[in-house]
């Protein structure tokens, strides 16, 4: 087993093929950018000034080496691929799970602005599970992109989700303004994130959901104030209806962490009539 910052290559010889390291180790140049006022770590794979970006982020149990099965291929057919470590995963310098939802927002906007500045190409927007509806508020709060890629895309803070997929389910109502006063006096109390959310349903291999419970760089821990924004700071700033960009969306058909209803019902939602939907029969969350 590997351990510490090479964790994440247990991933690869067990799952996903050796043969990524060396194409991760080849391909990648990680950089630093500013947001939030502090360092935030980027992967990055440059394919050509001119080449379409993507701006693709992990979710709540990643980081985003993790996503190199996804991202690799993509960057192998001329596409720039732009992957942060939001605050508080990854290898960025900073409490681990501590972070607000508007933090993560406002690290895919830097990174969007970024990727403006660095790139004459068209710029898309993007994100795996969690990334996917923070994908979404990003565009809708920086306009400068030319589309939406999401895998898995839904209302975090739709009731209907919260009380059927989280731990907590319905007792969320009933705790959550004592999670609050207990905000206020211990807001970056780390708690472990399968507490609230199961990683039993994250992929088919309970091997693999075991393995990233140890992983150092994984969304392992949550601090409460980070729990507490999921709730109640996630809610879309514009109604889906509204929506006016180009957006394709992918759902694994077997997901049962985040079931494809609510991504389906969300997508329906959505104003721009170029858009579209491809369900994967069979596939976990992820695959």
């Amino acid at each position: 087993m590997h351990t510490g910052p090479d964790y994440w290559k247990n991933y690869m010889e067990r799952f996903f093929g050796k043969a990524l390291i060396d194409d991760w180790q080849k391909s990648c140049r990680e950089i630093t950018i500013q947001s939030n006022g502090e360092q935030l770590h980027l992967e990055t794979y440059h394919a050509g000034e001119d080449k379409p970006t993507l701006v693709f982020s992990h979710g709540i149990a990643g980081y985003a080496r993790i996503l190199l099965p996804l991202i690799l291929p993509l960057f192998h057919r001329n596409i720039n691929i732009i992957c942060p470590d939001l605050k508080g995963y990854g290898y960025n310098n900073h409490s681990k799970g501590d972070f607000s939802w508007d933090e993560h927002v406002t690290n895919l906007i830097d990174c969007a602005r970024y990727a403006r500045a660095k790139y004459s190409g068209t710029l898309f927007l993007g994100g795996a599970s969690m990334g996917g509806p923070l994908a979404y508020e990003a565009a809708v709060r920086f306009r400068k992109i030319d589309g939406l890629v999401c895998w898995c895309m839904w209302d975090m803070s739709a009731r209907e989700f919260i009380e059927n997929e989280t731990s907590l389910g319905r007792k969320t109502w009933l705790l959550l303004p004592f999670m609050k006063l207990a905000e206020r006096l211990f807001g970056k109390l780390p708690l472990r994130t399968n507490s609230l959310i199961s990683y039993d349903t994250l992929s088919g291999s309970p091997e693999f959901n075991s393995m990233l419970l140890d992983d150092p760089q994984a969304g392992t821990a949550i601090s409460l104030r980070a729990a507490i924004s999921l709730i109640t700071k996630s809610k879309p700033t514009l109604s889906y209806e509204n929506f006016m960009r180009p957006i394709l969306v992918f759902q694994p058909g077997a997901d049962r962490m985040t079931p494809s209803k609510y991504t389906y019902e969300t997508y329906l939602r959505v104003g721009n009539p170029d858009k579209r939907y491809i369900e994967l029969d069979g596939c976990e969350h992820f695959p």
